[in-house]
């Protein structure tokens, strides 16, 4: 009958072309709903046959794997078949449904072979659709039944939910369940009903593979999303069981996340990937690899903070708004711009771990492996331009919100730190940049010589030590070993200035328990303070404080000082440098006048010694010649004595001059003792003694209300004249 005719030719064509679905273990078999007789008559001449409305099913262990629908079909004689009005409803690898409609399709198969059908092409709106939403539309396609892969030429649009997109041509594979978009894809998601989730893609190429869960962009791959623009070679999204919702999005090739979000980071490196929330949109982690690149970026255009790295992982707030943690691994460096009056600064490390708080950002970051620091500074206005470098072996950083200027840095282990000629080393040095302070300390379990602060014309060594590397004023506690550094040709105004009781071209040395420099000049040390020079001359007392700019010099507090003056040996009668030693309650040295005076207070006298006698008073006054290496003259004044090698005497003032060696005292009275190449004592009394050491001669004036002075013999030399 012909309409069991009809049904072996759809059986031999459209159930075996377009259900793709006939392998050799398939038992087969087919309906027809057409009644017998049904035939029409044949609009195509070239046609040997054309029927009416039918449709054709394909049985696999008795159920229905795949049906053709047609509005009619013809038939020729080179094994040619082609429906009109046609609907194929296939299976993809899951079993789950996929449409595809046309207005004419035709089948291609091998002269005489009409059981073996290779290619079907559908012309006129053709249309697949697939369970899972995808929707794709073209003017035809081609269909590999051997690859179960639809080819669709020319222009072509796509459906999916929210996002639209077209291409110049694509695939469609029923056995993977993949769709690509051959040419000049884009791809186009709409804002959702609360006005989010919007993105734009666009790519050489693009692929969706419902099965597997992702879609792909490749060569030229860019996605703009909210707040964020996407470029790779390829990128591809992860997507979730349902297939609406980003998973991942995975960067391959030349790979860059620019963000448009104050605060929000930007992203560069060979691969990324960013894996958001189970709300698809929400970012939270980002692992980039291999020359990677993070920027924040800044506000009103301001030049973002920089950190680049071999490796980098970004861990997100919960709302994904705010960089929480960082980890940076081989390579790293960290730029941060001049900002709010803050200078450029430079961190380089072989690691670095960040954290941070949600809604404030990244705050805290360990540098470790070898760091260095620099921030360079412009010039403003008396301030000339300047770099301040830094390094350790770890450094702990704290930041203003969102990695933002920094407010402390801590340098940990072999710590180092240069800011112009000032240089300073400790194991710990932490520099606290908004009071402009940086701390040298000991630090347990760190590595590191010092704290030692060196500077043109200071060097430091203390347990701790506080500079501001901008004054240089610094504060040092506890065993403090300071060097003076002597003055040096075209030092200048830099030059420093020592008293001229010391020696100029020779350092200088102090201990003390405390020191405070000013950093113009004046240092004060405290407690236990002790100064002294190679050559003898020293100085100690509670409290020694030191001009290097004027020279002058002050000691509080039990003092004591030595200085190396050249005077005349009275015995030898030749010049040599010998020790003048002197003590009193202070010691004020001006050294524009060149005099030091030594003050005490009863019952205690300021006292001095030196190679040609002894003498106390309650103030001394020592003038020193031009140069500071000799005396030029001594006053006392108040309970002053004078012991000589024959003379002994008391008074109220003691003038010394050393140009002829005579010392005058005057007083109320004045009491003179003086023993003669026998050994004997004869005292004297008057208003003033004149006592010449050359010739031992000694002249006293008349007492007051006296005509003359009065002078005895004594039973025995007091104790100072006694050998």
């Amino acid at each position: 009958m012909r309409w069991q005719k009809v049904a072996r030719l759809l059986i031999a064509g459209f159930v075996i072309v377009f259900a793709g679905v006939v392998i050799y273990a398939m038992r087969q078999r087919a309906l027809v709903s057409q009644p017998p007789g049904s035939a029409v008559s044949v609009s195509d001449p070239k046609a040997m046959s054309e029927t009416g409305p039918g449709v054709a099913r394909s049985f696999k262990d008795d159920k229905v794997v795949s049906s053709v629908h047609f509005e009619k079909q013809m038939t020729y004689a080179d094994g040619k078949t082609k429906a009109f009005g046609v609907k194929l409803n296939l299976t993809d690898k899951d079993g789950k449904p996929v449409t595809v409609t046309g207005d004419e399709a035709e089948i291609l198969s091998p002269q005489g072979q009409s059981q073996t059908v290779n290619v079907g092409r559908i012309v006129g709106h053709f249309r697949l659709e697939t369970a899972s939403g995808i929707v794709v539309t073209g003017a035809e396609a081609n269909y590999d039944k051997a690859q179960g892969l639809f080819r669709i030429p020319g222009a072509v649009e796509f459906t999916k939910g929210r996002m639209t997109g077209t291409s110049i041509g694509a695939t469609y594979n029923e056995k993977n369940n993949v769709f690509w978009l051959l040419e000049k894809a884009h791809v186009v998601v709409p804002p959702d009903d609360k006005g989010a989730g919007a993105m734009e893609g666009s790519a050489d190429r693009a692929g969706f593979a419902r099965s597997d869960n992702y879609f792909r962009l490749e060569k030229n791959a860019k996605i703009v999303a909210e707040g964020r623009t996407l470029e790779a070679v390829q990128i591809q999204a992860n997507l979730d069981e349902t297939g609406e919702k980003i998973l991942q999005m995975i960067l391959r090739e030349q790979s860059r996340v620019t963000s448009t979000t104050a605060g929000a980071p930007s992203m560069s490196a060979k691969d990324i990937d960013l894996t958001n929330a189970p709300d698809g949109r929400t970012l939270q982690s980002a692992k980039l690899m291999t020359n990677s690149v993070v920027e924040f970026v800044g506000s009103a255009g301001a030049a973002g903070r920089r950190i680049g790295a071999s490796t980098i992982d970004i861990g997100m707030s919960p709302d994904g708004a705010t960089v929480t943690s960082l980890n940076a691994v081989d390579k790293v460096q960290v730029d941060l711009p001049a900002e709010a009056g803050a200078p450029a600064r430079q961190i380089r490390s072989s690691t670095l771990r960040a954290t941070g708080a949600a809604g404030q950002g990244l705050q805290n970051a360990v540098f470790e492996g070898g760091t260095e620091f620099s921030e360079t500074r412009p010039a403003n206005g008396k301030t000339p331009a300047g770099e301040r470098k830094a390094r350790s072996q770890r450094l702990i950083v704290d930041t203003k919100p969102g990695l933002g200027p920094i407010e402390r840095a801590d340098f940990r282990g072999n710590a180092h730190f240069e800011d112009g000629q000032l240089v300073a080393d400790a194991p710990r040095a932490l520099y606290n940049i908004d009071k402009d302070q940086l701390d040298l300390s000991p630090s347990k379990g760190d590595a590191g010589t010092g704290p030692i602060l060196n500077n043109p014309q200071l060097r430091v060594e203390a347990l701790n030590i506080q500079v501001s590397p901008s004054t240089e004023k610094l504060n040092a506690d506890t065993e403090v070993k300071s060097i003076i550094k002597p003055q040096k040709k075209g030092d200048g105004n830099n030059a420093t200035r020592m008293p001229v009781m010391l020696k100029q071209d020779q350092p200088v040395k102090v201990t003390a328990n405390r020191l405070a420099y000013d950093g113009v000049g004046e240092a004060t040390y405290t407690g236990n303070a002790f100064m002294w020079q190679e050559n003898g001359s020293r100085i100690s007392g509670d409290t020694i404080v030191l001009n290097d700019k004027t020279g002058n010099l002050t000691a509080r507090t039990n003092v004591r000082t030595v200085m190396m003056l050249t005077d005349d040996d009275p015995k030898t009668k030749t010049r040599k440098p010998s020790e003048t030693r002197a003590s009193g309650d202070m010691l004020v040295y001006d050294d524009a006048k060149r005099l030091a005076t030594y003050t005490a207070t009863a019952p205690a006298k300021a006292q001095l010694t030196n190679i040609q006698g002894d003498m106390s008073g309650n103030r001394i006054d020592l003038f020193l010649k031009e140069g500071g290496g000799e005396l030029e003259r001594i006053e006392a004044d108040a309970n002053v004595s004078v012991k000589l090698d024959t003379l002994y005497a008391v008074g109220k003032h003691l003038v010394y001059t050393t140009s002829n060696d005579v010392y005058v005292l005057t007083g109320d009275p004045v009491v003179g003792i003086q023993k003669d190449s026998q050994g004997a004592c004869k005292q004297t009394d008057g208003n003033t003694m004149t006592y010449r050491r050359k010739d031992d001669s000694l002249l006293v004036e008349g007492l007051s209300g006296l005509a003359n002075f009065r002078s005895k013999p004594l039973d025995a030399c007091p104790a100072e004249l006694r050998n």
